[in-house]
């Protein structure tokens, strides 16, 4: 079997999965759920062995260089699916100890409903069909749930809470549209309510176990699959160094601000960072929140314009970015605000979803000087523009694998960036204080994330002051979190929600700030003698965007080629 002929098989495979479908934009099983029990997750793992014999079988030597990189590629990601069904927790399946449910039924619909560019009365077709397959779908899923985590158990909960009022807005988006099937659709929705309450029943009545380390064996082999090649040893000193580092960028910008604003000499980073949220609230204009996504739109459009006018990152026409509250089912997981990128197989216009979770408590998160480096990491320059350009990339792996660290240390390398070539003006040191005391969360995210898979409170201790004697980890990773960032505890909660279930996620993003400003250091070395500082960017920036999404290990190879 040649090359091409395996990716294809792969791709197979991995569409035989209804929400992968979905999510990446294939017209295939769309009306379907993900067959959740025993004899399907056997099945999938022979289909996982058998694409690894073959991969095997060919030689990656006789390739060309960028079907070597795809090679690659596959294995990461064969290793990942691999992962996804070996992985234990306390010697049960990992996915057996975490009840997801609620996301794998809504995510896809959610998609289906917003971000479709299909007819409306063909997506709810899809809808109605998925709906009317919940029931079945619970009763396989309760079957292999066992012994759920209990932190996971009470996330859950507070997602499906969210669900009816989510499937009342399918019902009106429905009329809204003339759908003629709406007594077909009402049924489909109070079927799938009944059978989600019968979920939730079974939650409350299993019984529950509150560990949630894999131990330090799984853990390598999660970095491994994420094309990750520091040890944890590594990781976690990257983090120290990180976090002292901007410790002391932070204390460096609170100086100046006190000098700038006349305040005490003795006021902390919090009071200042109090000071600042309310000098620079967003005028409200509305009861809701709308005035905040106003202010975001607003925000995107300056961004854009200034890269516009200085040649900074290629733009395509072809992109489009639409921004929006998160949904009340999403909140538990979205402490602040997310990015669903564009769907990378489908054709034509590259649209994202931008999610912004808002309420009274986190109003202070929205600021005048946070929207910038919020809006520049989550739009364009940011994500949206990376998995735009990945989703254009002529290689289906390139367009479809996740690789976080690259994806992440291009957007936190970005926020430094623009300040660095005066996006913010007069206000420089305001958003850059922000934006540290922001982004000191990500050498929090190493130590907590090494912490929550291994149970080694070692990792922990990255040089900040704080209380980890509990035995509750979340305690403890929370004490650590609120100490170095200041988070609100609904923030601080929410985060440690999706670091614990997101293995090798929450330290992809200092990880991947540190690749991609060490990779950039290496193309400015290679290519400072031939072109200007303005040259070098834009070609730094083209090749990045342009080579799709993969590990920034492996990114290296062709950055610097």
């Amino acid at each position: 079997m040649n090359f091409s002929m395996f990716q294809s098989k792969l791709l197979d495979f991995l569409s035989e999965d209804p929400n992968f479908c979905v999510n990446n934009g294939i017209n295939k099983n769309l009306g379907d759920l993900p067959d959740p029990g025993k004899n399907q997750r056997i099945t999938n793992q022979g289909k996982i062995k058998m694409l690894t014999k073959t991969l095997e079988q060919i030689n990656k030597d006789e390739l060309s260089f960028d079907d070597q990189i795809n090679y690659e590629l596959c294995e990461l990601m064969i290793e990942q699916q691999r992962l996804s069904y070996e992985l234990e927790l306390d010697n049960y399946p990992h996915n057996m100890r975490m009840p997801v449910a609620a996301d794998m039924i809504s995510g896809p619909l959610f998609m289906l409903f917003i971000n479709d560019p299909r007819d409306p009365k063909l997506r709810l077709v899809n809808i109605i069909s998925r709906l009317d397959k919940v029931e079945g779908f619970i009763t396989s899923y309760c079957r292999n749930i066992f012994e759920p985590v209990e932190r996971w158990v009470q996330m859950e909960f507070e997602k499906l809470e969210g669900l009816p009022t989510f499937f009342n807005n399918i019902i009106d988006w429905a009329q809204e549209v003339e759908f003629k099937s709406m007594d077909r659709l009402r049924k489909s929705v109070i079927s799938a309510n009944l059978a989600l309450n019968k979920y939730q029943l079974h939650l409350k009545n299993t019984s529950k176990s509150k560990n949630i380390f894999i131990g330090e064996k799984q853990m390598q082999l999660v970095l491994n699959s994420r094309g990750i090649k520091f040890s944890p040893k590594e990781l976690h000193q990257i983090a120290k160094d990180f976090t002292i580092e901007n410790l002391a960028s932070v204390e460096e910008l609170r100086t100046v601000l006190v000098s700038k604003y006349n305040l005490q000499e003795s006021s902390t980073a919090d009071e200042v960072q109090k000071f600042l949220a309310k000098k620079f609230k967003v005028k409200r204009t509305s009861e809701d929140f709308s005035f905040i996504l106003e202010r975001y739109e607003a925000e995107r459009d300056k961004i854009l314009s200034y890269i516009r006018k200085r040649n900074l990152f290629p733009v395509m026409e072809d992109q489009d970015m639409h921004l929006m509250q998160t949904p009340g089912f999403m909140t538990p997981s979205i402490p602040a605000g997310a990015m669903i990128p564009p769907t990378p197989m489908r054709e034509g216009i590259k649209k994202s979803l931008v999610y912004l979770t808002l309420t009274e408590e986190l109003l202070d998160e929205h600021t005048e000087i946070s929207i910038p480096g919020m809006m520049i990491h989550e739009g364009i320059p940011g994500h949206h523009l990376q998995f735009a350009w990945a989703a254009k990339n002529e290689t289906t792996i390139r367009k479809i694998f996740g690789a976080n660290d690259l994806s992440e240390g291009w957007t936190t390398m970005l926020e430094d960036y623009m300040l660095d070539i005066g996006y913010a003006g007069d206000l420089a040191s305001e958003i850059r204080f922000s934006g540290k005391r922001d982004i000191s969360r990500i050498g929090a995210r190493v130590a907590i994330d090494l912490y929550l898979m291994s149970g080694d409170k070692k990792y922990l201790d990255i040089g900040v002051d704080c209380d980890l004697s509990s035995d509750d980890p979340f305690v403890c990773a929370g004490n650590l979190l609120q100490a170095i960032t200041g988070f609100v505890d609904g923030r601080v909660q929410g985060e440690l929600n999706w670091y614990s279930q997101e293995r090798g996620y929450p330290l992809s993003y200092l990880t991947g700030n540190h690749l991609v400003w060490e990779l950039k250091k290496k193309f400015v070395k290679l290519k400072k003698d031939s072109m200007t500082e303005e040259e070098i960017d834009l070609e730094f920036h083209t090749k990045f965007l342009e080579a799709g999404n993969m590990p920034v290990s492996i990114l290296e190879k062709i950055i610097l080629k």
